[in-house]
């Protein structure tokens, strides 16, 4: 079945977007598969080893976790849809993104700027989710897998992912688990993610993407980019009879 994802990636020209493409080894809008950056004191494979499901998903931040088009939605309802939000939406910059750890994994975060980040991408999530179609008994069960507090399953019924509301965090992934590694070998790899993105210009969410999932498993790709062009006032919820 096929999902879509609603994400910020930077722009094609950005040199967060080819950093990112670089550190994972793809660049979801063209499929393609850039070079991985080579890891003094780590063997040639052994990036690619650690990004394999980060990498499926593409460099992005998340504002709206995959779903499945309810009955009678299509992509073009999803795209026309997207378009309208990004009329209200306005433009957002990080001056200082950095490599921290999130959980056992790395990812680049911001210190700054958070809760209008987790604004966006509330309402972003209220927004579509009358696009969305309902979880199935398996995603269900599969969330629920993931340790969740109450709160998170709480969120989880309600919005069919469990880190949204305050529970959003701003970040776009560069490692799958770091759990099964040495603390010296995960030294290692945060300088190197460190190095690489060690970028001095602003990371400006000034876009919305569509990415999309064309069956389970499959590699997401970057379907669409539509640009801000006003102000988020407390968005309501989209009717999809309209």
């Amino acid at each position: 079945m096929t999902r879509y994802a609603l994400y910020f990636a930077p722009n094609a020209d950005s040199p967060w977007w080819h950093a990112g493409c670089h550190w994972l080894g793809r660049d979801p809008s063209s499929d393609t598969h850039p070079s991985q950056n080579l890891i003094s004191g780590m063997k040639p494979n052994y990036l690619a080893d650690l990004t394999q499901n980060a990498r499926r998903y593409g460099f992005h931040a998340t504002l709206k976790a995959p779903f499945s088009l309810a009955q009678g939605v299509n992509e073009d309802d999803l795209v026309q849809h997207v378009t309208q939000f990004c009329q209200q939406a306005v433009a957002l910059n990080i001056v200082t993104p950095s490599v921290q750890k999130l959980g056992d994994f790395l990812a680049l975060q911001t210190t700054t700027g958070h809760s209008e980040i987790a604004a966006l991408a509330q309402d972003c999530v209220v927004y579509f989710d009358p696009l969305r179609a309902p979880m199935t008994d398996a995603d269900w069960q599969k969330r629920r897998q993931q340790n969740l507090t109450a709160r998170q399953e709480e969120l989880l019924k309600r919005w069919a992912y469990p880190y949204t509301e305050e529970q959003y965090r701003f970040h776009m992934t560069l490692t799958d688990s770091l759990a099964h590694i040495d603390d010296s070998t995960a030294l290692i790899l945060q300088q190197a993610a460190e190095a690489c993105f060690a970028i001095d210009v602003p990371l400006s969410i000034d876009h919305l993407c569509i990415f999309k999932e064309e069956y389970p498993g499959a590699a997401f790709s970057l379907l669409h980019r539509c640009y801000f062009r006003g102000r988020v006032h407390a968005v309501s919820p989209v009717n999809i009879d309209d």
